[in-house]
């Protein structure tokens, strides 16, 4: 079935339409949708997987001769990829989060980011959303890792609208990418966008009092949260969504910075070297002498398997939680 047949509307000319049509979508079966409706526009466009495919995938179904199912190799997936990308194909690379960043690490680093390859690697269960599976399905370094690797360009989208604008724009973007994704959370954020630029954050709401950066599909969502329950103890917040981790959007946080009082980053990841680390990499560089609360998963491996959302709740990452930690930041800031 065709991106058209699909309530009648074009992903690739109406996105938003198109979302409204197909609403029960989760970011991840966006992106296969999305790289499927774009390869009908350009025959670079290459798909491999690691064990992904299936019944009713739409870009096996629509491009068989483009898509390649390596099994459970993900290194072997990365090495292909950076092959074809080498004689002229724009090639995605599609596994989970933990497998690509680390236990292909090798291949990324060496396959991609060195000789910066026009090779996409999109990943799906970002953070803890492979939830009962346990750790070993935990991606909670992977930002920490490939936004380290010199040349690599590192994206989380904030929902299935940006999730498109995203795919669109990396296949513009010659050079290796990393965009994070999770596995079932449907993510449609009604807040207004002027498009979509990579490297150039969002700021989705104004405040005075407090600065909320978050990325992805749980930060960003967390952040407007906690930005709603601060409001109504009259804290005024500020939500900036970092869809781009790599190059970070300096500027945005510089702004933040002089607008409020408190920064707060908030992430699906460890507060070790993702945006918690990034931001404070600026604000230490840049000589700002602000205090930055990070907010995110906590340095420590769940011992026990679990819905996704119990294991937020446990690592604080939930609107109350969040909105908490901030009022108690700003009462010791007072005293």
């Amino acid at each position: 079935m065709s991106e058209t047949q699909m309530g009648g509307t074009d992903l690739s000319s109406d996105p938003e339409a198109w979302l409204r049509d197909n609403p029960k979508l989760s970011n991840r079966q966006i992106f296969r949708h999305a790289l499927a409706r774009f390869a009908e526009q350009d025959p670079r466009l290459v798909l491999l997987e690691a064990d992904l495919g299936g019944g009713g995938d739409p870009f096996e179904a629509r491009h068989k001769d483009r898509y390649f199912n390596l099994g459970i190799c993900e290194a072997t997936m990365l090495d292909m990829a950076c092959g074809m990308a080498h004689v002229g194909h724009v090639v995605f690379a599609h596994t989970f989060a933990p497998f690509g960043a680390m236990r292909a690490c090798e291949q990324v680093r060496l396959g991609m980011a060195y000789p910066r390859a026009n090779v996409k690697l999109v990943c799906d269960y970002g953070g803890v959303s492979g939830a009962f599976f346990g750790p070993t399905h935990h991606a909670i370094e992977d930002l920490a890792i490939l936004r380290s690797m010199p040349g690599m360009l590192v994206l989380s989208p904030a929902d299935g609208l940006e999730t498109i604008l995203a795919t669109r724009a990396m296949i513009d973007h010659a050079g290796p990418v990393y965009m994070r994704l999770g596995r079932n959370r449907v993510s449609r954020l009604e807040e207004p966008r002027g498009g979509f630029t990579l490297g150039r954050a969002l700021c989705f709401r104004e405040g005075s009092d407090v600065g909320l950066i978050a990325h992805g599909e749980v930060g960003v969502s967390v952040a407007l949260e906690a930005a709603q329950r601060l409001e109504s103890q009259g804290v005024s917040a500020r939500v900036v969504n970092m869809h781009t981790l790599k190059p970070l959007d300096e500027a945005a946080v510089l702004e933040t910075a002089e607008r409020t009082r408190l920064l707060v980053t908030v992430e699906e990841h460890t507060i070790l070297g993702g945006l918690g680390g990034a931001v404070c990499e600026t604000v230490c560089a840049r000589g700002l002498g602000r205090q930055v609360l990070r907010i995110g998963i906590q340095d420590r491996y769940d011992p026990l398997a679990g819905s996704h959302e119990s294991l937020l709740r446990g690592h604080g990452l939930d609107g109350a939680a969040v909105a908490e930690r901030v009022l108690a930041s700003l009462s010791t800031r007072r005293n």
